[in-house]
């Protein structure tokens, strides 16, 4: 017989023992973790969860650019209409306004 073919019957299981049959088959112990533990838990509540979170980022984002262009043009009118406050005040002041419409 041809030593590789000798080689892989071996390792099959198919001879070299005295048996013939083929050999131990390998179980894991039954301590070995299967699977992804807490994620096969999690990731099914993640995956429902998920098209909420975006919606509700989509809205937020809407949100913020709607008070960021209304904020934008308060502070140019402030600019062209206020000359004797410097640009900086008039800056902060709107931007605090916004914040504090942002949180309500």
């Amino acid at each position: 017989m041809h030593p590789l073919t000798r080689y892989y019957t071996h390792q099959a299981g198919g001879g070299g023992g005295g048996s013939g049959g083929v050999g131990p088959i390998y179980a894991l112990p039954p301590y070995v973790q299967r699977g992804h533990g807490f994620g096969d838990y999690l990731g099914p509540l993640f995956r429902s969860i998920k098209p909420l979170l975006f919606s509700g980022l989509r809205f937020a984002s809407k949100a913020l650019r709607r008070e960021a262009l209304l904020t934008r043009g308060k502070i140019l009118s402030d600019i062209a209409d206020n000359t004797q406050m410097g640009y900086k005040d008039i800056i902060t002041k709107h931007v605090q306004n916004s914040f504090q419409n942002l949180r309500s």
